[in-house]
C-alpha cells in the first residue's frame, strides 16, 4: 500500500515491476475501497510505504481490515528519495520476502487491555496484539530452556508442556532479550524471526550485487546511503549474536544503529554483542544513527545466499552459526587458535572412560555418538554442536568428562575420544559392550565380594536366561528324584 506522494515518487511502472516480480496479490494506493479490497483478496499482511505516521491505522487494522497489526510493516518514504531504482526495488523485495514469513504473528493470542477507556468501550476494543516472544516449535533441550527462563528480567518465562512460554504476556515489555540469549532460537520475536532474517538477506544479495551493509535499527528516522539496507527490529535487545554473524557470512557488513533512547537492557545487550566476527578482525559496527553518514567501509566480501532450510533444521540457530563460520572460511583467513563463543570443548579422559554410552543417552544435542566398526567400539564427539549443557559431565559414572572452556576454531570437528575392542558373549558370540566396561564391572563386583558373579559378565542376557533355566531345572529334578 502506498500514499499518493509515494506513488508519484516510485511511479506506476516501478510498482507494476514489484507486483510482477514478487508474486504478491495486491498493489494499490490508499483509498476508500481499501477495506473491501483487502478482505476480497484475503490478505494476511501489509507492507506500507508512507510519509505519514501510520500508527493509528496499524492499531485499528484488526478491526477494519481483519489483519493482525503485527503483520503490517511500515517503511518511511525518506528511505526511497534520491535512491537508484535498483536500490528501491531491492529494499522492497527484501521486506516483501520478510513479510511472507510472518507466520508466528498469527500464533499470538490477543491481550486484554489493562486500562479500559471510554474510547475503547465505544470501539469495543477490549484487547490488543502485542509482540511477546512465541515458541517456534516444541523443544526439550534443558540448556536452552534454562537460559530462556533465567534471561527474562521480569521472570515471565516458564516451562510448559511444549517447552517454554511467556506466562503473563500483558506484563511483557516485548524487549526480546530472552530470544536473543537462546542458543537454538526456539523462542522467537514474532515479527523478527530467524527465517525472516535469512529471507531478507537473500533478497538483498540476489537483487543487488553492490549491497554493502545491513543496518539493524529500531528507528525509521534514519538517513541512509546507497548500498546500506535498514532492517527494522523490535528492540536492540532482541538481536542475537548469530544474526550479526550470518550477515557477515552472507557478504554484507553488520551495523547496529543506536540512539539516545536506548533502554538499560538494550545497553546491556549492546555490550554483550561481540565487537568482531569470531576468529577474525572483522568489526561489528555499533554506531549512533546521527553518525551513519560517516560510515566508510574498507571491507569487501563475496556475496553468498544462505540455505533457506537452515532455520528449519532441528538445531536452528546453531546450524546457522556453524554455516556462517564455514562460509567465512571461504572468504577470509580465520585464526585457527581463536576461541569460538558459545561452542564448548568436551575433554574426555580415555583412561577413565569405559565406553558405557551413558553420555550418548544423556546429551540432548546428540554431541556424543557410539560406533561399531570392525569389531571395535569408538566414542565420537561432534564438538561444534556442544552448547555446554554439562549433561554428559553430570551423568558420567566414571567422572571422565570435563566441559570447562570454549572450543578453538581448529577444534570444530568430530573427534574420536576413546575406543576399545568389543566384548562378546562366550557362548553365542553376541556383542555385549566394550572390553573396558566389562573389566570395570568385573573389578566392582570383585571389590564388593561377588567374585562368583564376576565370572558371568562375558555372557549375554539371553544366554544367562538359558543358563539359569537349566540350573533351575537340574535342581528341581534333583529334589524331585530325592523324594
Amino acid at each position: 500500500m502506498v500514499t499518493r506522494k509515494v506513488r508519484e515518487e516510485l511511479t506506476d511502472d516501478f510498482l507494476v515491476k514489484i507486483y510482477k516480480e514478487s508474486g504478491i496479490p495486491y498493489v494499490a494506493e490508499f483509498g476508500d475501497y481499501l477495506t473491501t479490497d483487502v478482505r476480497d483478496n484475503e490478505l494476511q499482511g501489509l507492507l506500507i510505504i508512507s510519509e505519514n505516521d501510520m500508527s493509528k491505522f496499524v492499531s485499528e487494522a484488526d478491526e477494519k481490515l481483519g489483519i493482525n497489526p503485527l503483520a503490517i510493516e511500515v517503511l518511511p518514504l525518506q528511505w526511497f528519495i534520491k535512491k537508484s531504482e535498483n536500490y528501491k526495488f531491492t529494499l522492497l523485495m527484501a521486506y516483501i520476502r520478510k513479510l511472507m514469513k510472518q507466520d508466528l504473528v498469527y500464533r499470538l493470542q490477543p491481550i486484554k487491555n489493562v486500562t479500559i477507556t471510554r474510547r475503547s468501550l465505544i470501539r469495543f476494543k477490549l484487547y490488543d496484539y502485542k509482540p511477546y516472544p512465541v515458541l517456534f516449535d516444541s523443544i526439550f533441550a534443558e540448556r536452552e530452556i534454562n537460559t530462556l527462563i533465567s534471561s527474562c528480567p521480569k521472570n515471565l518465562i516458564a516451562k510448559s508442556i511444549e517447552g517454554v512460554a511467556v506466562t503473563s504476556p500483558e506484563n511483557c515489555s516485548y524487549c526480546g532479550y530472552c530470544t536473543a540469549k537462546g542458543y537454538l532460537g526456539y523462542l522467537e520475536m514474532p515479527n523478527f524471526t530467524t527465517d525472516q532474517l535469512v529471507y531478507f538477506l537473500n533478497a538483498i544479495n540476489y537483487y543487488d550485487e553492490k549491497a554493502r551493509a545491513l543496518l539493524f535499527t529500531k528507528s525509521q528516522d534514519l538517513s541512509i546511503s546507497e548500498g546500506q539496507y535498514p532492517l527494522l527490529v523490535p528492540s536492540i535487545a532482541s538481536i542475537p549474536d548469530v544474526f550479526v554473524y550470518v550477515v557477515y557470512a552472507s557478504g554484507l557488513i553488520p551495523v547496529i544503529v543506536t540512539g539516545e533512547d536506548l533502554t538499560e537492557l538494550e545497553k546491556k545487550r549492546l555490550e554483550e554483542i561481540p565487537d568482531y566476527f569470531p576468529a577474525s578482525k572483522l568489526p561489528i559496527y555499533k554506531i549512533n544513527k546521527k553518525e551513519i553518514d560517516k560510515l566508510n567501509f574498507q571491507i569487501s566480501l563475496k556475496k553468498s545466499l544462505i540455505p533457506e532450510d537452515l532455520p528449519l533444521k532441528k538445531y536452528r540457530r546453531r546450524t546457522l552459526y556453524l554455516w556462517a563460520i564455514e562460509e567465512m572460511k571461504n572468504k577470509v583467513k580465520l585464526d585457527e587458535e581463536a576461541v569460538i563463543p558459545d561452542v564448548y570443548f568436551v575433554d574426555v579422559d580415555p583412561n577413565k572412560c569405559v565406553l558405557c554410552g551413558v553420555c550418548v543417552r544423556a546429551c540432548q544435542m546428540i554431541v556424543p555418538d557410539m560406533k561399531n566398526l570392525n569389531g571395535s567400539l569408538s566414542l565420537e564427539y561432534n564438538i561444534p554442536m556442544c552448547i555446554g549443557s554439562q549433561r554428559c559431565v553430570k551423568n558420567c559414572p566414571e567422572n571422565a568428562i570435563k566441559v570447562e572452556r570454549f572450543a578453538k576454531l581448529k577444534e570444530l570437528k568430530k573427534v574420536t575420544v576413546n575406543q576399545a575392542e568389543i566384548a562378546k558373549c562366550r557362548y553365542c558370540g553376541k556383542p555385549i559392550g566394550s572390553v573396558k566396561v566389562k573389566s570395570r564391572v568385573d573389578t566392582l563386583l570383585i571389590n564388593m565380594g561377588f567374585s562368583g558373579t564376576a565370572q558371568y559378565t562375558d555372557v549375554c542376557n539371553e544366554c544367562k536366561q538359558k543358563m539359569l533355566t537349566k540350573m533351575w531345572l537340574e535342581n528341581y529334578l534333583k529334589i524331585k528324584g530325592g523324594k
